[in-house]
């Protein structure tokens, strides 16, 4: 049972779901596809959008890395609730599981990383500096190191 956004959402006929929050999937293949016209508005990394998508079994699967078609578009939303009733292969970033019976719940606000930006700030130099006639190791001339 799927779940887009509180709403449920009936799932056409197929194998495996893939849920994206960017265009890139698989080493570089697109399963959303090009823009075309139908309800969904167009991805992009930072609308705060989650991407479903279905596919039809493995062949299907080598046809969307190949570039010679796309998956089925299911839905679009902030909020993935995914019922398993029994046990079902899951793969996450690469890593693949067996989940027992359970929801799966896939949050757009948990897919937002805190960007650092360097300071223009002048900062102090608070590392010892090497003054002139030091040996490499910072010991003076002359001095054991």
């Amino acid at each position: 049972r799927l779940e887009v956004d509180g709403k449920h959402v009936e799932l056409p006929p197929v194998e495996g779901i893939i849920i994206l929050n960017i265009l890139s999937w698989g080493s570089g293949a697109n399963p959303w596809g090009p823009d075309k016209e139908d309800q969904f508005s167009t991805p992009n990394h930072w609308d705060g959008m989650l991407e479903v998508v279905g596919v039809t079994g493995v062949v299907h699967l080598g046809q969307i890395q190949s570039g010679m078609r796309t998956a089925t578009r299911i839905a679009q939303g902030g909020h993935i609730k995914i019922r398993l009733n029994s046990e079902m292969p899951v793969q996450v970033d690469g890593e693949p599981w067996i989940q027992g019976p359970s929801d799966v719940v896939i949050l757009k606000s948990a897919l937002k990383a805190t960007m650092l930006k360097k300071s223009k700030i002048k900062r102090r130099n608070t590392e010892p500096s090497i003054g002139p006639g030091a040996g490499a190791t910072g010991a003076p001339s002359g001095e054991p190191s």
